[in-house]
Order: structure tokens, then C-alpha cells, then sequence
């Protein structure tokens, strides 16, 4: 026990230290502003801080939530995302290591090891520093999507590239988490991660067209920004240079159209590879060869989890914009999807974009109660999905276990297949 306060201790301390960092992150990276440089300074007289002022938590509390220099008030925010980030440092390390709740244990099992403890510090720290940085990630770009509108794509390039590492270097069979991938599901994520660069490739020599390349549809709390920014514009006698695009349903659904081109190639390569898996022997043989080599099946199983955590919320986006006729989601929220299903697997990031309605509800309830009409960035209740699926993901995959069974049954039945992925 002493070992567990021990660590305890320093994890909060370090969260602390993280979470005074995200303050900087959720500030500057928006606003296009350098990460360390300068250095930390008043937002108000611009004063350089010093350096006890940044220690976390203490400095505010010090200073009585004033700058020392100008006597204008620090925002309360801060010092609660440096709490709040120590509190994550510490909860996620007594739910893995002390309560045994957490990453499964290994593929096909989900039911075995949860709750019993199964995960140990020394052993297993890569799996929780994977998962808290994740955590970082979406509780900065949850922040600056709730303020901002936006979800700042380069958070999650970067947490979907230390997922598919990480995944490469530490995967086996019984490490906690892991995503080694079966020989269909490998040959998904190669065929579809081929198809993704052919695509990128044919964007690149505008053989493909970007969709909304003029700038999307306008949210309605832009739009009333933007009535607000012309309307004062005109009282001053000044000319508004700037005029927003106006798109008609039929322009919207015609703009999607260019989003289902781009994933034709990678749809079309992973069926054509996962078939050549199925049903021609030397190839399945030489796959499954390949796939004995941990470091290759752990990546495809983490690249097969990005594309298809991005492609579930992809697909929610064409559909519900061809049917509606207005944008439905953002693709922030896609590649935010992408980047989990890279640390956290295919099957967690399609449990959490599904979970994530119910964490929305509340609040959609309350603005629909009180008449207040405003959209809602998604960003933030996938992230409150995706922490809950950390925890309880291995409950809910056992508990969804004999329906996909008795799928995966029908349909080898109905096509003479192994349709296990």
C-alpha cells in the first residue's frame, strides 16, 4: 500500500505539471501562437511570470487568483485543468493497477482479468502512459472545441502516431490493451491504409477535389457572429470585405459526394485484400506468416482500429448530410475518432462514438427545455465516451460477445466463410 501512495503522490504531481502545460496548448495552439515561446506571461499586462507563479495549483492559489504585476484577475480555469489533469494522473493509475479495471487482457477474452488486478506498474507502464496521453489530448482539444468550434487536427496526428508506435513496439498476446489483429482484420487495415495514401495521393495531383474547399456551411453560432461583425460594419459606413459561402442543400449533398469518391480506393483494397485472406490458400498462408511477427500485427491491429473508429463517424457524417441536406458532423470529430481507435482499438472507439449520444443528452435536453438554440460541438462528449470505454470497455465487449458471435455464425453460414475479424 505503501508502493501505491508512493506513486500516487507523483503522478499527481506530474498531472499537475501536464495539466499547467495543456493550459498553454489550449490558449496558444488555436490562435496560432508558438507553444514555448515566449515564455509564460500575463494574458492582460504581458508581463513575464515568475517562476513560482507557474508552479501548479500553488502559484494561483498564491496569488489569489490576481497577476502580480497589473492586479487583474487569472482565470479559475486554470488551476482546475491542473487539478483535474492530476486527478485523471491518479484515478486511471488506482482504476488499473489497484482495481484491476482497465484495458483487457488479452484478444478474444474480454471477460478474463477484469477486476482482478491484472495490470502492474513496472510491466505495464507504456499501456497507462499510452492511455493518459490520450487523455491529455482529448481533454485540450475537448476545451478548445467547446470555446472555439474547432478540434486542432495536429493533437490528434500526434496522439494517432504514438498510438500505432506504441502498439508496433509492445503488443503480444498478454500485454493489457493490445490489438494484435487477426489475418482478416490485418488485411482490412493494409488493404484500407493503401487505399487512404492511393487516395491522399490523387488529392494531392487534384485528381481528386477537397470537399467545401471554399469553406464549410456556416454553424449558427458563427453565423450570428457574422451578422453581428456585417451589421456593425454598416453602422460605421464601412464595406464588409469579407462575405461567407451559401450553400443549398443540393451543393451540400454535391460536396459530400467528393468525400464518397476519396473513400472508394481505400474500401475497395481492404475488401479485395480481406478476400484474398479468405479464399486463397498460399496467400493466407503467407499472411499468417507474416502476421507471426508481433511488432506487424500489433501496428496493423492499431491501423485497422484508426480507420475504422474514423470511418464509423465518416459514414454517420455522409449519411446523415445526404439525408438532411446540411452538415452533419465535422471532420475534426472523424480524425479525433481516428486517433482513438489507434490507441484503443476498433472495437472501443466504435463502443464510445456510440456512448457518446447519451453523455450529450443531458445537456441537448436542457437547451431544448430552455429554447436555446445553438449547436453543440461533439468533440467533447466523444472524449467523455472515450475515457468511460477506458475503464469499461472489457464489461461491454462481454456483454455484446454472443450477438457478434451469432453475426460472425450467420454470416460465415450464408457465404461458406470464417468471417472472424
Amino acid at each position: 500500500m505503501a508502493e501505491h501512495a508512493i506513486y500516487i503522490v507523483f503522478l499527481f504531481a506530474i498531472g499537475a505539471c501536464v495539466g499547467s502545460f495543456l493550459n498553454v496548448v489550449v490558449w496558444r495552439l488555436p490562435r496560432g501562437e508558438s507553444l514555448v515561446t515566449p515564455p509564460s506571461h500575463c494574458p492582460k499586462c504581458g508581463k513575464r511570470l515568475k517562476w513560482y507563479d507557474n508552479l501548479p495549483l500553488i502559484g494561483w492559489l498564491k496569488l489569489r487568483g490576481k497577476c502580480r504585476f497589473c492586479g487583474q484577475p487569472i482565470s479559475i480555469r486554470y488551476p482546475i485543468i491542473e487539478g483535474v489533469t492530476g486527478l485523471l494522473f491518479t484515478g486511471y493509475y488506482v482504476a488499473f493497477f489497484m482495481a484491476g479495471i482497465g484495458p483487457c487482457p488479452r484478444p478474444g477474452d474480454p471477460r478474463g482479468g477484469w477486476g482482478a488486478g491484472f495490470m502492474n506498474m513496472p510491466d505495464h507502464w507504456p499501456v497507462y502512459t499510452l492511455y493518459l496521453l490520450l487523455l491529455c489530448v482529448l481533454l485540450a482539444s475537448s476545451l478548445i472545441d467547446a470555446e472555439m468550434y474547432i478540434i486542432p487536427l495536429e493533437l490528434l496526428w500526434f496522439i494517432g502516431a504514438v498510438g500505432l508506435l506504441v502498439h508496433a513496439i509492445i503488443d503480444t498476446p498478454r500485454t493489457p490493451g493490445t490489438l494484435i489483429a487477426s489475418p482478416v482484420a490485418a488485411a482490412l487495415a493494409a488493404g484500407g491504409a493503401l487505399g487512404m495514401l492511393i487516395s491522399l495521393g490523387l488529392l494531392r495531383a487534384k485528381v481528386f477535389k477537397h470537399s467545401f474547399a471554399d469553406g464549410g456551411p456556416l454553424m449558427e453560432i458563427d453565423r450570428e457572429a457574422f451578422e453581428r461583425e456585417k451589421e456593425a460594419a454598416r453602422r460605421e459606413g464601412k464595406e464588409f470585405e469579407y462575405d461567407a459561402p451559401e450553400y443549398t442543400p443540393a451543393q451540400i449533398r454535391a460536396e459530400i459526394r467528393r468525400e464518397m469518391l476519396f473513400l472508394l480506393p481505400p474500401l475497395a483494397l481492404a475488401g479485395l485484400c480481406a478476400l484474398l485472406v479468405l479464399f486463397v490458400a498460399p496467400a493466407a498462408r503467407a499472411w499468417a506468416g507474416l502476421l507471426s511477427h508481433y511488432w506487424l500485427s500489433g501496428f496493423l491491429g492499431s491501423v485497422f482500429g484508426l480507420l475504422i473508429g474514423g470511418f464509423v463517424v465518416w459514414l454517420t457524417r455522409i449519411l446523415g448530410t445526404m439525408v438532411f441536406g446540411r452538415e452533419a458532423m465535422g471532420m475534426g470529430d472523424v480524425h479525433l475518432m481516428a486517433a482513438v481507435g489507434a490507441c484503443l482499438g476498433a472495437g472501443a472507439a466504435t463502443v464510445a462514438f456510440f456512448l457518446a449520444q447519451f453523455f450529450g443528452l443531458v445537456l441537448a435536453i436542457y437547451l431544448l427545455a430552455t429554447g436555446t438554440k445553438r449547436e453543440l460541438p461533439y468533440g467533447p462528449y466523444l472524449s467523455l465516451a472515450t475515457a468511460f470505454v477506458m475503464l469499461f470497455y472489457c464489461p461491454i465487449a462481454a456483454w455484446l460477445a454472443p450477438g457478434l458471435a451469432g453475426l460472425r455464425f450467420v454470416l460465415g453460414r450464408l457465404f461458406g466463410i470464417d468471417t472472424g475479424v
